[in-house]
């Protein structure tokens, strides 16, 4: 149970809450969590609990945004900042993802819970951040530097996938005779789909 003494700052009393949550969905999942024990870890009654998210569901979705909002900033400023379209942003942006993972194993806790629970929830932080990376796919898919017979949305699809997947299954798959560690993971894999977005001869 949480020790926090109370307080009358509504901002604090929903970070309180907010960090309560993610403690919990990390080491529970969404669906074994019971407003009543997120109640009991945050200091804060269940009335204070929809009063600042309405309900659980939203308190989910708020936690999910909230951890991926550090990857969402970091990646939106690479985009904004960059120049012409080129090969190295786009290996730039796998890198950074696939540390963003590496350095926040809770967050990788929170999406493996979210997708063995059936969660198909969109927020807008993921389809901006989507959608602006889709974008300048298909402007380097324009300017040649891309193959252009993929679908600019596959792409970041699967660097997405390949970088969650191998921090989600890490410690199974490291058991395979010759996986090697994480940077040599992404060292081939890099190769590999670097290579597959280029452009042919």
């Amino acid at each position: 149970m949480s020790t926090l003494s109370p307080t009358r700052d509504p901002e604090q009393t929903r970070a309180r809450i907010l960090e309560a949550a993610e403690a919990l969905f990390v080491e529970q999942g969404f669906s074994a969590v019971r407003l009543s024990e997120l109640a009991r870890s945050a200091g804060v009654t269940k009335s204070l609990i929809h009063h600042h998210f309405g309900s659980k569901e939203k308190l989910w979705e708020a936690v999910k945004d909230r951890a991926f909002e550090r990857y969402f900033t970091a990646q939106m400023s690479m985009l904004e900042e960059a120049g012409e379209p080129d090969v190295a942003l786009l290996r730039a942006s796998v890198e950074a993802y696939f540390h963003f993972l590496r350095d926040n194993p809770g967050v990788v806790r929170l999406f493996a819970w979210a997708h063995l629970e059936g969660d198909d929830h969109y927020s807008e932080l993921d389809a901006e951040l989507v959608g602006a990376g889709a974008e300048w796919v298909r402007q380097a898919q324009r300017r040649g530097v891309l193959r252009a017979d993929v679908n600019p949305t596959n792409v970041i699809a699967v660097f997405v996938m390949a970088c969650t997947q191998w921090f989600e299954t890490k410690s199974h798959c490291q058991q395979w005779p010759g996986m090697g560690s994480d940077a040599a993971f992404l060292e081939d894999f890099l190769t590999i789909f670097l290579e597959g977005v280029t452009p042919r001869g």
